[in-house]
């Protein structure tokens, strides 16, 4: 039986008294010496508060609630079973039916007065955990990392979460979870909490209103937010109850996304080269794009793609980051780069045609190289931090690794040459998109005899090359034909990830210059 002076509490609360005598609430008071025995007995005219824990018509626990020297004081019923507030809606068949095919949602508070101000909203599957929720922040004030999954709980050591190990089985079989505890920083980490021992993909989050309306004990004069569910209830009614846990969301699972949840992004912008208008059909540069080109020795395969990337910076402005393993960047590849840019052979140049070109190459041109005051090798990690830094720097637009093979790669003893190729790709992959950069690898394949045409499956190492490529491009010369047709060159795209968008496979006919080293259009 509950007196009048906790009556009239339960009022000021906005909650009913006929709930509260329906779940069991009476007055007691403390026993003599029963503080540090918890030892409460029912009397009508106590200052105890008690909030009995039942299963069936058991009383396992017993939240009890008072008022000494005018702060609150909470207990519970000492070594009593720990259980959720409201467990008979999990032990009730007709409720879990509901629960278990969805019609109803199981919907957890952090509190027996928010669970009191769900039923009285029209919710009659709502529980709260016994013990409010854990400390958000360490002793050294730092938030509290909390994991996505339960891997790292030992059941044997998780007494702050008992209650749930008690009704695990029923638990599982609900389909849905509404998280509606606190919206305080204990709140937030009980939240998480919950979503990992129940799982994310069951699990759904509500947002309190934004409106102060609360006095705020903290701050004398002030208003504050709703933190909670009985004060929604007290101070916007039922009906924001309801509007809250009828507007509830999804909780976020990592690497699962709606629709909504990406950006509006237009088709990226294809580039075109202009050595040919076959091959500019063939094959389209934009940002993002992983290129994966290969070719037998000495056909040009390096030749085509510093002529691809100079063409990239002269026709379309994209700033360029090079780590070039074979060949020194001066005289060599520099050579090369402005002899794309001149778009003529090295001794036809002026004076004014020669500084031009190396104040292109100069203001497009980054090169990632060793630094003697540097003890490191140039591995993947090493050049996706120095091209991260030319892109915030420059603005890089295109990374050209040439070739793969001349990276120093520290492979784990533990991980295959194909896992550890899947992950580099992987990396590069995700460089290229984050960054907005198109990333180009020149690779060697492996030996072949001379009549055979050679795939993105024969770069030494992985088929990953030809899986993961967005473009993949292999530049051969006929064996057979070299003596009688030594300038032929064939550019076959062996993949287009976004096809008749960013190219087509097939065969491109090309000429080499062998003058100006430069691939023409056939029969220039």
């Amino acid at each position: 039986m509950l007196n009048e002076r906790h009556a009239r509490g339960l009022e000021d609360r906005e909650l009913s008294v006929e709930l509260a005598a329906d779940m069991g609430l009476y007055s007691g008071r403390l026993s003599r010496g029963s503080q540090d025995n918890v030892i409460v007995e029912r009397d009508p005219n106590g200052n105890v508060l008690c909030w009995p824990y039942w299963e069936g018509d058991i009383e396992v626990n017993c939240k009890y609630r008072w008022v000494q020297d005018g702060e609150r004081r909470f207990m519970q019923k000492r070594g009593a079973t720990k259980t959720v507030y409201n467990a008979n809606v999990l032990l009730n068949e007709e409720t879990m039916t509901r629960l278990e095919v969805g019609t109803d949602s199981l919907i957890w508070v952090e509190g027996e007065p928010d669970c009191h101000a769900v039923l009285l909203s029209g919710y009659d599957t709502c529980i709260s955990v016994p013990d409010g929720a854990p400390p958000a922040r360490d002793k050294n004030g730092k938030l509290i990392h909390v994991p996505d999954d339960d891997r790292d709980i030992d059941p044997e050591d998780d007494d702050k979460f008992a209650f749930m190990a008690r009704l695990m089985d029923q638990i599982m079989r609900v389909k849905y979870h509404i998280i509606a505890v606190d919206g305080d920083e204990p709140g937030g980490r009980l939240a998480k909490e919950l979503v990992r021992r129940i799982g994310a993909a069951k699990c759904f989050w509500i947002e309190y209103p934004k409106d102060d309306v609360v006095p705020d004990k903290k701050k004398r004069g002030k208003l504050r937010p709703c933190k909670d569910m009985n004060e929604v209830k007290k101070y916007f009614g039922p009906e924001k109850v309801r509007e809250i846990i009828e507007n509830a969301k999804p909780w976020p699972v990592k690497g699962l996304f709606r629709l909504s949840d990406y950006p509006d992004l237009d088709i990226p912008m294809m580039i075109e080269l202009g050595i040919s208008k076959k091959l500019d059909d063939h094959m389209k540069l934009y940002q993002g794009q992983f290129v994966v080109a290969t070719g037998i020795p000495n056909v040009g395969k390096s030749t085509l793609i510093n002529q691809i990337v100079t063409l990239a910076a002269k026709r379309h402005k994209w700033p360029v980051a090079v780590f070039s393993g074979e060949k020194d960047v001066k005289p060599f590849l520099a050579n090369e780069l402005m002899t794309a840019f001149l778009d003529k052979a090295k001794d036809e140049w002026s004076l004014e045609e020669k500084k031009r070109a190396e104040a292109f190459v100069q203001r497009y041109f980054q090169f990632i190289d060793y630094d003697e005051s540097l003890d490191q090798d140039i591995d993947l990690d090493f050049i996706l931090d120095r091209a991260a830094a030319a892109v915030f720097r420059d603005g890089v637009k295109v990374l050209l690794i040439d070739p793969w093979n001349e990276l120093e790669h520290n492979r784990p003893m533990n991980i295959s040459l194909t896992e550890y190729v899947g992950k580099a790709i992987k990396k590069m992959k995700r460089f290229a998109k984050q960054f907005g950069v198109c990333v180009i690898v020149v690779a060697h394949p492996t030996k072949l005899d001379l009549k055979s045409v050679p795939t993105l499956y024969n770069i030494s190492d992985s088929a990953h090359w030809y899986n993961k490529a967005d473009l993949g491009i292999v530049v051969h010369a006929d064996q057979e034909r070299i003596a009688e047709a030594p300038n032929e060159r064939q550019v076959i795209i062996a993949k287009v990830r976004l096809k008749r968008i960013a190219g087509l496979t097939g065969i491109v006919d090309l000429s080499f210059d062998d003058k100006a080293s430069l691939f023409r259009k056939p029969d220039f």
